[in-house]
């Protein structure tokens, strides 16, 4: 199944249907399920002593499931009644300077999709330890967008209330594309904010050579630079960022499969290195190369992949230890679950030894939407069932 097709099968909603053997359980009396939420059903545990967060791409829906897989918070909204269905994308967990806060993007059916099933424009919600909401998000004024213009949902990262990195997709005519000149193109833009003010910023048209980067595996027109097929072609498709220790950001591009980190002390010549893709830099091989990747994490010298894989249908987990100062590869592992191929979206956290958090995004051969998995032993140490895989997930992410 496409995500093109995902979309159309997703107007079915899950809390219109009853079905046996999936439930919405609590295990604390004092919080009211809402109504409506995706029916489904928890099978194995942990006692892990945090939190699993768990969004989806074509329902307003966010979850909030403890070790057990209790659902200890959650939030719901009816679709309006205008034929388009928004999700809730992203939702996460902040701590800064002790205080806890909350976010997810909430999408507005009401701004230009530029024709993406995986585009949703909208704003970012921040919400205090009690679940108020303290901010609502855009874009500020840039020489890119005007105040006010819609953020995507694919990542946000907060460095305080006041300071934050956004991301979103601008549609343009662009002229530095030799042989396409006055072509239009999706692109990349991203926007750090620093109390009202814009900082810093990013646009991958600022770099032609990224044209030339472009793969088909996973959205076969997103090379389509004549505009053929397309109004405007996804050509780099940005969905996840991380700030590595020396503060840059790396970046996960999943029409470029690759993984890139970009200079936030520079206001040009901005990337730093490129791993993966055609212009890996650091000497993996093909099997090594990711495609269609949707999640980075970066810890130390490892960049942690969720990868995928469009091009052979088997989705892996990718770990990389680089030296970067070398920009040389000095070790790689990969994981995969039997049977298990992601089609788009999904993401993975490393929680101890050999056991990672796996959410499964557009699932294709079952209605697993996320895992606990010991790949040190080959088992599902807990899982959760979708009545409507349909209703697939964006992320799956646990915080402590």
């Amino acid at each position: 199944m496409t995500l093109g097709v995902a979309l159309v099968a997703c107007i079915m909603v899950a809390a219109s249907i009853s079905v046996v053997g999936f439930v919405n359980v609590t295990r604390d009396d004092s919080f009211q399920v809402p109504d409506g939420l995706p029916i489904h059903h928890i099978e194995g545990s942990t006692d892990l002593p945090g939190n699993f967060y768990i969004s989806f791409v074509y329902t307003q829906n966010i979850m909030m499931l403890d070790g057990k897989g209790d659902i200890v918070w959650a939030k719901h909204t009816d679709h309006k009644d205008d034929g388009v269905k928004t999700g809730y994308w992203d939702f996460k967990k902040h701590v800064i300077d002790g205080e806890t806060y909350y976010s997810y993007h909430s999408q507005d059916s009401r701004f230009d999709k530029y024709g993406l099933p995986g585009y949703a424009p909208g704003y970012r919600i921040v919400m205090d330890s009690n679940f108020n909401v303290v901010k609502k998000i855009s874009f500020e004024q840039s020489a890119t967008v005007d105040k006010g213009h819609p953020v995507d949902g694919h990542d946000f990262l907060m460095i305080d209330l006041d300071h934050y990195i956004l991301s979103g997709y601008i549609k343009d005519a662009v002229y530095n594309n030799p042989g396409y000149e006055g072509k239009k193109v999706i692109y990349s833009y991203l926007q750090e904010v620093d109390h009202g003010k814009v900082v810093w910023d990013w646009k991958s048209i600022d770099y032609p050579e990224i044209y030339g980067m472009t793969q088909t595996d996973a959205t076969p027109s997103a090379d389509d630079f004549a505009n053929e097929t397309v109004d405007a072609p996804d050509y780099v498709h940005f969905n996840a960022m991380r700030l590595n220790d020396d503060g840059d950001l790396v970046c996960s591009f999943r029409h470029l499969d690759t993984v890139m980190c970009l200079d936030r002390t520079k206001q040009t010549d901005q990337i730093k290195w490129k791993l993966s893709g055609p212009e890996d830099m650091f000497g993996l091989s093909d099997e090594q190369k990711t495609s269609g990747q949707h999640y980075v994490t970066v810890d130390g010298d490892t960049v942690m992949v969720f990868d995928n894989h469009n091009i052979t249908g088997h989705t892996r987990i990718c770990i990389y230890e680089v030296d970067m100062a070398n920009r040389t590869l000095l070790d790689f592992k990969e994981y995969s679950v039997p049977g298990k191929f992601s089609a788009a979206c999904g993401s993975v956290q490393h929680l101890y030894d050999e056991v990672y958090a796996i959410g499964w995004g557009d699932a294709q051969n079952d209605n697993v939407c996320m895992s606990v998995y010991d790949f040190s032993t080959g088992k599902e140490l807990m899982s959760m069932h979708l009545a409507l895989p349909q209703n697939f997930t964006y992320r799956c992410v646990y915080y402590p």
